[in-house]
């Protein structure tokens, strides 16, 4: 019993279940506060039109591409992990490789069911190649694109941004068909929608684009024992930060404008101080890390201001 325990524990740290947390977070807080938040200044008295069910099976595909893309990745990267966190490896060692392949396809195959029976439901079949792409995507990002300089955190990126627009796109067809008869000017409400929704990707977009350059300079012994061809490998450590200064001053640039634009000086102040600061701590602590510990902690430091953002949304859309 003990070891049957120790074996789905073992299976559901491979998944990375904070990761998965993060993206559940960013769904609920999508729908239920900035698209609520939205609908509720149209004045129409707009209704959600996918289900509760239907926005679940929203979530299942999301938590199943990303938790096969996470098993995929320890499977593909087993070689580098011995050597840049021992103590993690999981896969080869107490979750067999034929196991992990099967959990991967089984839940890359929920995944893309779901999403043929919501586009079936909706009529909107551009989803079904989103899912693809990135399942796709993310099966070939170890051993080919984390092999080449940028691509790789290109990749992530890009996957980390379309979970916001996956929370939405649905849900964004189905409002535009509905009430189209009922808005004077509907395409003023759907570009409204997507103005917020791919705001809120691009923070997404180029913190994850900071965060896996960091991780490359974390796990730079292991990569270099794969012949990984990342950023600090190809263009040396200081280039590499120098890379990741101005990707930090265009991202608290951003926060900076963003803030401005509210209507609000509390909460203009409120959003700069919580997101501006630690990015200024990110950018300190890097101007001096050389370890792989120091790496570490900027890594973290930047997953806590993506968490940050999340909650600085539910008080926004308040």
């Amino acid at each position: 019993m003990d070891q049957n325990r120790g074996a789905l524990r073992n299976v559901f740290r491979l998944t990375r279940p904070l990761n998965l947390l993060i993206v559940l977070i960013t769904m609920v807080i999508i729908r239920f506060s900035v698209m609520h938040h939205l609908m509720d200044q149209s004045n129409i008295g707009m209704k959600f039109r996918l289900s509760m069910f239907e926005f679940f099976l929203l979530i299942i595909v999301a938590l199943a591409t990303t938790a096969g893309g996470n098993i995929i990745n320890d499977y593909f990267d087993q070689k580098v992990d011995r050597i840049n966190k021992p103590d993690e490896v999981i896969v080869g060692k107490t979750v067999k490789r034929r196991i992990a392949i099967v959990l991967h396809q089984g839940l890359n195959i929920l995944a893309i069911l779901c999403t043929i029976w919501l586009s079936w439901r909706t009529s909107f079949w551009w989803p079904v190649l989103m899912t693809v792409g990135i399942i796709t995507s993310l099966w070939w990002y170890s051993p080919i694109f984390k092999k080449q300089a940028f691509t790789g955190n290109l990749i992530v990126a890009l996957c980390t941004a379309s979970v916001p627009v996956w929370a939405a796109w649905y849900e964004a067809h189905e409002l535009a068909m509905y009430y189209n008869d009922m808005m004077i000017e509907p395409s003023i409400f759907v570009t409204n929608l997507w103005k917020h929704i791919l705001v809120i990707s691009g923070f997404a977009f180029i913190l994850t684009l900071i965060r896996e350059a960091v991780k490359d300079m974390e796990d730079l012994p292991g990569d270099v024992e794969g012949e990984y061809h990342t950023l600090p490998i190809v263009y040396g450590i200081e280039k590499t930060k120098a890379y990741l200064f101005v990707l930090l001053a265009l991202f608290m640039m951003s926060v900076a404008i963003t803030s401005y634009l509210m209507n609000s000086i509390l909460e203009s102040l409120v959003v700069s101080g919580i997101l501006v600061i630690p990015a200024l701590v990110v950018m300190f602590k890097l101007h001096h890390a050389h370890t792989p510990a120091d790496f570490k902690f900027c890594s973290r430091l930047l997953k806590a201001i993506i968490l940050a953002g999340l909650i600085l949304l539910v008080w926004i859309y308040r």
